[in-house]
């Protein structure tokens, strides 16, 4: 622009990757001041090059005419799993129930050894509820419960014979022996069908059910979205990427995409629970008394028996735990060692839900309860009993015999003390409102993955108090390829003459990883290197991933409006990273502070 200098296409993308400035007269410059096209004729004539190059003469050298061939055999038939490989677990805890097998075989000598020792333990620990060795220290046992519980319920829905729920900040799926009714948030009618469903699962406004042994996909509103229909599925567990998982009664699992089309299929025995993490790495299913839990490609990462019964309830967390209900207990099991383990007793169906920040763990067994990170019972709900238990934002969803309930905490109410010292408000701890954010965080990560949805900034760049880049840029879900999102960010500058746009496309895997990358100056495209998709050091994907810091609330003024927001921070590696939140948009101002150089994206 300045010096009107010409330069390979790939070397100038390659050297504006690492820096700002024109490489012949050291101007600030960015890529996307850069002309595209034939350079203009050089005030020097070049010499031309000759039509013809004489060829080089290579001294002959002997070459083997007969290629050297291995003695392999290559399999031909479709491999088979083999229990043989399964690692089994290791480390100092134990599982809640043990096999009829292991019982048979226990010598009778040691069984009279244990069993004194037992009895020594149990007068060391008269009164406490548990015993040593048995409940990992510090969980496991349930607390006392309070005599009024803080969980107060909100709406009812009656309705007999509810097999299974499921919810997400959309609406709620209900389903039993006389077909599937799906509700809103505030427990309205949205619509209903009719059939024998087995298994619900949702994850955003995408639904999937198991009606008399098909799986049937719907979106929140009713539409038919895809069905496979192979007559014997019992469960289904959906992730938050539309990838699905069925398990089937004689013997198999499925994977789907939302339409309908089976991605893989791996051959088991009959399944009778299946869970899928929320990024869709993960899978677990129980094949009788053992759980296995399968990689992203189908392989057996761990396995374990715990002595459960084929229709006991399995969860699975994004980093490859397995929350799983056997006998009278429930265990949190890492892959090594169970974690802790509670009571729960009652109920060989009692439903499984984990928290969005995967800190809570809940059972409907006998009754609801809800379970710390370190196991210990941190409620007892006042309603719900074996059936289904689904968390739906910060409240619950739980179901009896007869009804189905939203429950919602709100604090208790402290006594006053005349010498009692005020409570510090939020903002001056640093701590989340009462509104609390994260629910939007869990709202935003529903957003960035549903095509789409798309959102504009007027973007500004700050140099030493001085703007020197000024430009608008969209941030766009475009849709799926095969088992990916693909999601691009376009940046559009408008000079004298022309608007100039620049673009980046990110292709988003399942597991959440970037697969590719590709960047386009008008209409020609370029690799990218995936840490390079970003807005100068801002990433939409990782912002609910962050650990924020609430500031307080905020009235502010964008292009788009004036909103009250709630205002939060963060440090990361490329500066301090603040954004300003309200219920149902994107963040409606953001900016990034790196020494003297602010970027701000406001919301248009």
């Amino acid at each position: 622009m300045y010096c009107n200098s010409t330069f390979h296409r790939s070397c100038i993308i390659d050297h504006f990757y690492r820096n700002k400035y024109c490489p012949v007269c050291n101007k600030k410059m960015s890529l996307i001041f850069m002309r595209y096209g034939l350079p203009p004729e050089p005030s020097v004539r070049r010499k031309v090059v000759p039509a013809e190059i004489r060829k080089p003469k290579w001294p002959r050298v002997e070459r083997r005419s007969e290629v050297p061939v291995f003695d392999i055999d290559f399999p031909t038939e479709p491999l088979k799993r083999t229990d043989k490989y399964i690692p089994k677990p290791r480390g100092k805890g134990g599982f809640p129930g043990i096999s009829r097998r292991r019982v048979k075989k226990f010598p009778r000598n040691i069984a009279i050894i244990a069993i004194i020792a037992i009895a020594i333990l149990v007068g060391g620990y008269f009164g406490r509820g548990y015993l040593p060795g048995i409940i990992p220290s510090g969980g496991g046992g349930p607390s006392t419960p309070e005599s009024s519980s803080p969980w107060t319920v909100i709406w009812s829905y009656p309705l007999e014979g509810v097999r299974d729920i499921a919810a997400s900040n959309f609406g709620v799926v209900l389903g039993g022996g006389t077909g599937m009714v799906v509700l809103d948030p505030s427990g309205n009618l949205l619509w209903e069908k009719g059939g024998d469903i087995t298994s619900v699962t949702m994850s955003a406004d995408t639904l999937a059910v198991i009606n008399t042994g098909a799986v049937e996909m719907y979106d929140i509103q009713g539409t038919e979205l895809g069905r496979y229909d192979d007559s014997t599925a019992s469960c289904v567990s959906l992730s938050d990427f539309g990838i699905l998982a069925a398990g089937l009664t004689n013997g198999g699992i499925v994977i789907l995409d939302i339409t309908g089309v089976s991605l893989q299929e791996y051959e088991t025995g009959p399944v009778g629970s299946i869970s899928v993490s929320p990024d869709g790495a993960i899978t677990a299913y129980r094949e009788g008394g053992i759980v296995y839990v399968l990689d992203i490609l189908g392989e057996v990462k761990y396995a374990f028996e715990d002595g459960g019964l084929p229709q006991n309830r399995i969860s699975t967390t994004s980093s490859g735990w397995v929350f799983a209900h056997a006998g009278d207990q429930v265990f949190l099991y890492d892959g090594q060692q169970v974690v802790w383990n509670g009571d729960a007793p009652g109920c060989e169906t009692g439903d499984l839900a984990i928290s969005q920040d995967e800190t809570l763990y809940a059972i409907n067994a006998d009754s609801a309860s809800i379970f710390g990170p370190d196991g210990q019972v941190v409620y007892s709900l006042p309603e719900g009993s074996c059936g289904g238990i689904a968390f739906m934002g910060s409240d619950i969803l739980v179901s009896d015999s007869s009804s189905v309930y939203l429950l919602r905490f709100e604090e208790p109410a402290e006594s006053q003390a005349p010498e009692a010292e005020p409570e510090k408000s939020p903002e001056s701890e640093g701590a989340p409102p009462p509104s609390s954010y994260e629910a939007w965080l869990s709202w935003f990560t529903t957003f960035i993955s549903q095509p789409g949805e798309q959102v504009l900034y007027n973007f500004t760049f700050t140099e030493e108090g001085e703007v020197t880049q000024e430009m608008q840029v969209g941030y766009m879900v475009e849709g799926v390829e095969g088992t990916s999102l693909i999601e691009s960010v376009s940046m559009t500058i408008q000079t004298a003459d022309r608007k100039i746009t620049t673009s980046m496309k990110r292709w988003v895997a399942a597991d959440g990883s970037c697969s590719k990358a590709e960047m386009y100056i008008d209409t020609k495209g370029a690799p990218l290197e995936c840490k390079e998709f970003n807005i100068r050091g801002i990433d939409f994907r990782k912002l609910s991933s962050f650990q924020w810091e609430y500031l307080g609330d905020e009235e502010i003024t964008v292009p788009k409006g004036t909103y009250s927001c709630s205002k939060l921070q963060v440090k990361i590696d490329s500066g301090l990273l603040t954004i300003w939140i309200v219920e149902g948009l994107p963040p409606v101002k953001i900016t990034l502070e790196q020494d003297q150089n602010i970027v701000t994206m406001e919301m248009t």
